[in-house]
């Protein structure tokens, strides 16, 4: 355990040192979800207030898993590129635990997620989401970046197995959109189809997003956290073990 913490510290170094040397990186973190949120918040505010929901309490929940899961999508990118360039096999010949490159990519993207939930958080409670004490603020938080985590891990699996860092890309915003707009994050169960209503009630984007706003107040910790706690520890347990199986085979 001590040599996959130090290996994945050091690759997840280099993946931060990586990023900061890519300003538009940064840029398109900070930038993008605000603008998401903007749109979606001036279009669809007074639809759903029609509908009796407060949207500036529940839409940001929903911009911050879709900033995660497209901070966690760089992962898809640059894991093909390292196999591309020959750094994977390099790193295979080295005494280096198999599953640190795939965590020490998620660890930088955590930096990423970070820079993205910062400015979502402020400018939601700027247009009136409220959090009911300080420990909503950390569980908010630290949700969000365990979701980011995940969605990096899932992410980098596909750059392991992708033929290039574009095909890798293409690959990775398959699950993306449809996990994301089939959920609860911009319309509530009952707005979908009776046959597509389970799904969407239970799959993994909605436990986290429901999750988050339990945190902010609109629904119960209690009852949501088991559900989004169970998601995200089988997915990163199981996204973690097939990538470290999957560096050892890359070619």
């Amino acid at each position: 355990m001590r040599t996959l913490a130090a290996d994945t510290l050091i690759l997840g170094a280099r993946s931060v040192v990586r990023s900061r040397r890519n300003p538009a990186t940064v840029v398109s973190a900070f930038i993008f979800p605000l603008l998401f949120f903007a749109l979606f918040f001036i279009v669809m505010r007074r639809v759903m207030a029609a509908q009796g929901f407060d949207y500036a309490q529940l839409l940001p929940p929903t911009i911050v898993a879709q900033a995660m899961l497209f901070a966690g999508m760089s992962s898809a990118y640059y894991v093909a590129a390292d196999r591309l360039s020959g750094l994977t096999a390099r790193l295979r010949s080295m005494p280096m635990h198999r599953a640190a490159p795939i965590l020490g990519r998620a660890v930088g993207d955590l930096v990423r997620s970070f820079i993205s939930l910062v400015p979502i958080s402020v400018v939601g409670v700027i247009v009136g989401m409220r959090f009911d004490n300080a420990l909503g603020v950390v569980g908010f938080a630290l949700v969000a970046l365990a979701f980011g985590l995940v969605a990096s891990l899932g992410m980098g699996l596909i750059g392991y197995v992708a033929s290039s860092p574009d095909d890798a890309v293409s690959i990775a915003s398959m699950p993306y959109l449809p996990l994301l707009m089939l959920s609860t994050g911009f319309a509530p169960v009952k707005n979908f189809p009776g046959w597509l209503q389970p799904f969407v009630e239970w799959q993994p984007v909605t436990a986290v997003i429901d999750l988050l706003r339990a945190f902010t107040g609109e629904g119960d910790v209690g009852s949501t956290l088991p559900v989004a706690a169970a998601w995200l520890s089988g997915f990163g347990l199981l996204f973690a073990a097939l990538g470290a199986r999957a560096f050892k085979k890359a070619s």
